[in-house]
């Protein structure tokens, strides 16, 4: 039982015991030093009872319980994300909204402000106490990791970004905004931020556009990668790339909706991809973890094909060192061996 609910039944008999004493007449007793004693009786009591219950309220706050993982490998902001988020303290969010615009590296080029609801979907524990929190707005355009001191404090020490998507459409001018991370097997976290600005031909002829291309589409692209130092803090690091140049296909479908030319149409297409030196493998669920070797079996690509297909449907994604993976819906043999073709640039030869 709470200290509130025990002390504020004997302030409340306490109280006519005063109102009594005040009522009595003047030469009965002297009532002045009594009744000061039990005035300031009644209001320290009173104040513990609400101090105490005000403790309560704000420890009942902090027992909020995070799931306690390991943060995913690859980073993306999904406007159509399911994912169940934990609501933050609101001084922790004070603090974050504070911290989140001030971060290490490149910052947006589009015309967006940060949202103010925010929640979160995941701690993994750093060491020396230290945690790392994944953070999704609520309308899971924006996700940041912050590290914070741990031990219960939930102080944030620092907070980066890694993963945007945004777009804002003004007249005949639509600009985007998509940053995704993906985290290297050694932990350091490498984020590309993507920016494209178009405006409407409509008004324009192919001569305009051939004229000034960027009068009409402009686009860019950075690369930035970042490690989690001995203090806890986001440190940028130089980009290293250890995996050698590659060309990749996942195949994948869905089991419950397995295409029914499926078996045969893989097997041909496995088998060209084995002519051409493309590294391949067949997955039907757990499409955040995939992992592709190579025919000597001397590396192994690690790799997240959610943000490019549709789970409940079948196909395969391409994908090469250096370019944007590109995915392509099931079909027939030829069509899907004409994709193959053009995205790794294979000479049109019979195969």
């Amino acid at each position: 039982m709470h200290l509130y609910s025990s002390l504020f039944p004997i302030a409340c008999c306490l109280l006519p015991i005063a109102l009594k004493i005040l009522s009595l007449p003047k030469k009965t007793m002297n009532r002045k030093p009594l009744t000061l004693y039990l005035c300031l009786t009644l209001v320290l009591l009173l104040t513990s009872c609400f101090s105490r219950k005000n403790k309560d309220d704000e420890s009942t706050e902090e027992a909020i319980i995070y799931p306690m993982e390991v943060i995913g490998d690859t980073l993306v902001a999904d406007v159509h994300n399911q994912t169940t988020l934990y609501p933050l303290q609101n001084e922790v969010l004070d603090s974050f909204l504070k911290m989140a615009p001030h971060f290490k590296g490149k910052k947006w080029t589009a015309k967006c402000e940060l949202p103010e609801e925010w929640g979160v979907e995941c701690v993994e524990r750093l060491p020396d106490g230290r945690e790392l929190w994944l953070l999704r707005s609520e309308n899971h355009e924006w996700v940041y990791l912050a590290t914070t001191s741990g031990y219960g404090t939930q102080r944030i020490l620092d907070v980066l970004p890694v993963a945007v998507n945004v777009a804002n459409q003004h007249d005949e001018e639509l600009e985007t905004e998509i940053w995704q991370t993906m985290r290297l097997p050694d932990g350091q976290f490498r984020t590309t931020k993507e920016y494209e600005w178009t405006h409407s031909l409509t008004k324009a002829t192919k001569q305009d556009f051939i004229n000034d291309p960027e009068k009409y589409h402009r686009k860019t692209r950075y690369v930035e990668q970042f490690l989690v130092n001995e203090q806890g803090y986001f440190e940028k690091a130089e980009i290293t790339d250890t995996l050698p140049d590659y060309n990749a296909v996942v195949f994948y479908f869905n089991p419950s909706d397995k295409p029914e030319m499926w078996d045969e149409t893989a097997m041909h297409l496995q088998a060209f991809c084995e002519e051409n030196g493309i590294i391949y493998e067949e997955v039907s669920g757990n499409y955040n973890r995939v992992t592709v070797r190579d025919y000597e079996l001397t590396f192994a690509l690690e790799t997240d094909i959610t943000p490019y297909i549709d789970a409940s449907g079948a196909g395969m994604v391409m994908m090469r060192k250096g370019e944007t993976p590109k995915a392509v819906n099931f079909g027939s043999y030829e069509y899907m061996q004409m994709e193959l073709r053009r995205y790794f640039k294979l000479r049109n030869l019979d195969s």
